[in-house]
Protein backbone atom coordinates (compact mmCIF):
# COMPACT_ATOMS: atom_id res chain seq x y z
CA UNK A 1 0.00 0.00 0.00
CA UNK A 2 1.41 2.83 -1.04
CA UNK A 3 1.78 6.10 0.89
CA UNK A 4 0.74 8.05 -2.39
CA UNK A 5 -2.99 6.42 -2.14
CA UNK A 6 -3.08 7.03 1.64
CA UNK A 7 -2.93 10.63 1.19
CA UNK A 8 -5.70 10.66 -1.51
CA UNK A 9 -7.65 9.05 1.13
CA UNK A 10 -6.98 10.85 4.00
CA UNK A 11 -7.43 14.58 1.88
CA UNK A 12 -11.06 12.61 0.75
CA UNK A 13 -12.01 11.82 4.11
CA UNK A 14 -10.88 15.21 6.04
CA UNK A 15 -13.14 16.86 3.29
CA UNK A 16 -16.04 14.79 3.80
CA UNK A 17 -15.86 15.52 7.71
CA UNK A 18 -15.86 19.12 7.13
CA UNK A 19 -18.35 18.46 5.00
CA UNK A 20 -20.27 16.38 7.83
CA UNK A 21 -19.75 19.21 10.76
CA UNK A 22 -21.60 21.43 7.88
CA UNK A 23 -24.23 19.30 7.80
CA UNK A 24 -24.59 19.22 11.41
CA UNK A 25 -24.15 22.45 11.92
CA UNK A 26 -27.22 23.37 9.27
CA UNK A 27 -29.37 20.84 11.14
CA UNK A 28 -28.58 22.26 14.80
CA UNK A 29 -29.76 25.90 13.06
CA UNK A 30 -32.23 24.19 11.76
CA UNK A 31 -33.32 22.96 15.03
CA UNK A 32 -33.15 26.25 16.29
CA UNK A 33 -35.34 27.77 13.53
CA UNK A 34 -38.39 25.20 14.23
CA UNK A 35 -38.02 25.55 18.32
CA UNK A 36 -38.01 29.61 18.02
CA UNK A 37 -39.83 31.12 15.25
CA UNK A 38 -41.66 28.13 13.74
CA UNK A 39 -39.63 27.22 10.63
CA UNK A 40 -39.47 24.46 8.50
CA UNK A 41 -38.57 21.19 9.26
CA UNK A 42 -35.13 19.80 7.56
CA UNK A 43 -34.85 16.93 9.33
CA UNK A 44 -33.01 14.90 6.37
CA UNK A 45 -29.93 17.38 7.43
CA UNK A 46 -29.18 15.07 10.15
CA UNK A 47 -29.10 11.68 8.13
CA UNK A 48 -26.59 13.62 5.49
CA UNK A 49 -24.50 14.35 8.99
CA UNK A 50 -24.74 10.94 9.81
CA UNK A 51 -23.77 9.25 6.25
CA UNK A 52 -21.04 12.25 5.46
CA UNK A 53 -19.68 11.14 9.02
CA UNK A 54 -19.35 7.56 8.51
CA UNK A 55 -17.57 7.10 5.11
CA UNK A 56 -15.55 9.93 6.14
CA UNK A 57 -14.61 7.65 9.19
CA UNK A 58 -14.23 4.76 6.44
CA UNK A 59 -12.24 6.27 4.11
CA UNK A 60 -9.67 7.64 6.62
CA UNK A 61 -9.46 3.59 7.67
CA UNK A 62 -9.54 3.00 4.48
CA UNK A 63 -12.28 0.68 4.46
CA UNK A 64 -13.75 -0.75 1.12
CA UNK A 65 -17.06 0.02 2.29
CA UNK A 66 -16.81 3.77 2.98
CA UNK A 67 -16.03 3.80 -0.93
CA UNK A 68 -19.33 2.16 -1.31
CA UNK A 69 -21.21 4.56 0.61
CA UNK A 70 -19.63 7.63 -1.99
CA UNK A 71 -21.53 6.28 -4.74
CA UNK A 72 -25.08 6.19 -2.93
CA UNK A 73 -25.38 9.98 -3.53
CA UNK A 74 -23.99 10.04 -6.86
CA UNK A 75 -26.76 7.40 -7.65
CA UNK A 76 -29.29 8.96 -5.94
CA UNK A 77 -28.50 12.62 -7.80
CA UNK A 78 -28.49 10.66 -11.20
CA UNK A 79 -31.60 9.23 -10.62
CA UNK A 80 -33.43 12.48 -9.31
CA UNK A 81 -32.07 14.27 -12.58
CA UNK A 82 -33.31 11.52 -14.68
CA UNK A 83 -36.51 11.65 -13.64
CA UNK A 84 -36.70 15.83 -13.55
CA UNK A 85 -35.55 15.65 -17.07
CA UNK A 86 -38.12 13.50 -18.20
CA UNK A 87 -41.19 15.38 -16.49
CA UNK A 88 -40.36 18.95 -17.15
CA UNK A 89 -40.02 19.92 -20.60
CA UNK A 90 -38.94 24.04 -20.46
CA UNK A 91 -35.73 24.19 -18.42
CA UNK A 92 -33.06 26.76 -19.39
CA UNK A 93 -29.63 24.88 -20.99
CA UNK A 94 -27.66 26.36 -18.38
CA UNK A 95 -29.74 24.77 -15.76
CA UNK A 96 -29.45 21.22 -17.30
CA UNK A 97 -25.48 21.82 -17.69
CA UNK A 98 -25.27 22.56 -14.17
CA UNK A 99 -27.39 20.01 -12.89
CA UNK A 100 -25.20 17.45 -15.17
CA UNK A 101 -21.62 18.77 -14.03
CA UNK A 102 -23.18 18.20 -10.08
CA UNK A 103 -23.72 14.85 -11.06
CA UNK A 104 -20.84 14.04 -12.94
CA UNK A 105 -18.64 15.17 -10.25
CA UNK A 106 -20.62 13.00 -7.45
CA UNK A 107 -20.13 9.98 -9.68
CA UNK A 108 -16.52 10.60 -10.64
CA UNK A 109 -15.32 11.22 -7.70
CA UNK A 110 -15.71 7.71 -6.28
CA UNK A 111 -15.00 5.98 -9.72
CA UNK A 112 -11.36 8.03 -9.31
CA UNK A 113 -10.97 6.25 -6.09
CA UNK A 114 -12.07 2.68 -7.43
CA UNK A 115 -8.26 2.99 -8.86
CA UNK A 116 -7.25 2.17 -5.45
CA UNK A 117 -9.72 -0.74 -4.52
CA UNK A 118 -7.16 -2.85 -3.47
CA UNK A 119 -5.21 -0.81 -0.94
CA UNK A 120 -8.61 -0.84 0.81
CA UNK A 121 -9.75 -3.78 3.11
CA UNK A 122 -13.42 -4.83 3.95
Amino acid sequence: MSSDSKAIFRVFGYATLILASLLLFLYVMNLRSRFYYNGPDYSFLFWLFAWAAIAGVGLLLLRKWALVLLFLPGIAFTVVLVVGLLKSSGIAAWAIAVNVLFVSVTVAVPIVLLRYWKTLHW
